[in-house]
């Protein structure tokens, strides 16, 4: 061998990183799993987090005036109506939310909560045929007298 080729093998092994102290290699046997691919980083012991600015103080909301919108019994009809659109007869029109709500404060109730409440009657009732609006006030005043 030449003087180049060892000199070669010697740079090569002041490259290598020194051997473990006994210290170090008894915590690296301790840790199994995943963690033995973990070290403690000792920087962040050293910096110090700057504490944060308290919070800025903001007026307080006006309070909340309920309004029929916040109803949540309209989202349980519109949600009831779509979920069972099957067992629903197919003349029967869809409706929104805000559809619904229009139809109900109206004085006189809108067509389609007329037809939902029809529609309604028809499957609580077990009956084939659809129910009119007329037999449903009929029902409803039964309701109210009992």
């Amino acid at each position: 061998m030449d003087s180049d080729d060892l000199s070669d093998l010697s740079s090569l092994s002041s490259l290598s990183p020194p051997p473990p102290s006994d210290s170090e290699s008894e915590q690296e046997t301790k840790k199994t799993g995943i963690l033995k691919f973990f070290t403690k980083s000792k920087g962040k012991a050293a910096r110090e987090k700057e504490p944060s600015p308290p919070p800025r103080k903001r007026e307080p909301s006006p309070a909340h005036e309920f309004v029929f919108a916040d109803n949540p019994d309209i989202a349980f009809i519109v949600m009831f109506r779509n979920r069972f659109d099957e067992a629903f007869p197919r003349s029967l029109a869809s409706f929104g939310p805000q559809e619904l709500e229009y139809d109900i404060t109206e004085p006189v109730p809108g067509s389609r909560a007329e037809a939902f409440l029809c529609a309604v009657l028809g499957l609580l009732l077990n009956r084939k045929q659809d129910v009119k609006y007329v037999a449903a006030l009929r029902f409803r005043a039964s309701l109210e007298l009992s």
